[in-house]
């Protein structure tokens, strides 16, 4: 049996704009993707052969809500790349959960990307079939396989890697304990107009924050008007002394406040930790 410790880190989107709609419902879109060093801790065995097909395990722990041990990110990206394993093998998974799910935060598609990373590397399957793979599992998984920034076009398959991040890197998330979103739901009521996409280059790469600073998130209003607490977790973050920017992350629930210092970003989280007990806080770093 062979054993791997592997960490799963939260994605925050930085942005997050709506091009287009296609025939088929899915929409496409653009938006910069980076990782916290917020993780998910994943304990992944892979054992001898075995022909069973229903053998895999995955395991939860600390997870808000109930997620099923048999229809998840993780089981489906074992069950594609089972395909491509040398032999049929038992794999076992135990996720001990740290990035709140139905959030906008990557929680199950950090996992299921980690496991694509190490199954795939441990199996020698080339990288074009594992992105294939994520892609199948999630939009947001093909990111998540190397979790290092990128600007993510299309329906999440196309990844444009950033080279020159020149944002600061300190960041406080901030979420209602016990309110969640549904991505498929949040989408299913946009009807705003369609954004242009941004202007790609090497000026636009080396001027990051100027970028953002003329960006949104297009989910944004969709998700105050569902859950109101939303703006004031913004408007608490834009309020802490040396704020950056703050806005939605993704489609979920949870916002990220962007600071200039890792003094700053702590005494943010505190003052709102102490002024809002019933919220989720956490001050954390990207992982650049």
């Amino acid at each position: 049996m062979k054993s791997f410790c592997v960490k799963a880190p939260a994605k925050i989107n930085l942005f997050l704009h709506i091009v287009e709609k296609k025939e088929t419902g899915y929409h496409l879109i653009e938006g910069l993707f980076v990782f916290a060093n917020l993780s998910n801790f994943l304990e992944i065995k892979v054992g001898e052969k075995d022909f069973r097909y229903d053998n895999s395990i995955v395991e939860f722990v600390n997870s808000e809500l109930r997620i099923s041990n048999k229809y998840n990110t993780i089981m489906r990206a074992i069950n594609l790349l089972l395909r491509y394993a040398p032999v049929r093998a038992k794999v076992t998974v135990k996720v001990v959960k740290n990035i709140p799910i139905a959030a906008g935060l990557g929680s199950g598609s950090s996992d299921a990307g980690a496991v694509i990373r190490t199954l795939g590397k441990l199996w020698e399957i080339e990288k074009s079939i594992l992105n294939e793979i994520a892609l199948s599992v999630g939009a947001d998984v093909p990111a998540s396989v190397d979790s290092k920034p990128v600007l993510v076009r299309g329906i999440g398959e196309e990844l444009h890697p950033i080279k020159e991040f020149s944002l600061p890197t300190n960041v406080v998330l901030v979420k209602p304990k016990k309110k969640f979103l549904s991505t498929p739901e949040v989408f299913s009521k946009y009807a705003g107009n369609f954004s242009k996409p941004i202007k790609w280059d090497g000026n636009a790469e080396r001027n990051l924050l100027k970028l953002l600073k003329e960006t949104r998130n297009d989910l944004q209003k969709i998700a105050i008007s569902l859950v109101p607490e939303i703006n004031d977790m913004i408007l608490a973050l834009e309020s802490q002394k040396g704020s950056v920017l703050s806005r939605m992350s993704g489609s979920g629930v949870a916002c990220f406040g962007m600071f200039d210092s890792e003094e700053n970003a702590k005494a943010a989280a505190a003052n709102i930790r102490d002024k809002q007990p019933e919220w989720w806080v956490c001050d954390t770093q990207l992982i650049v």
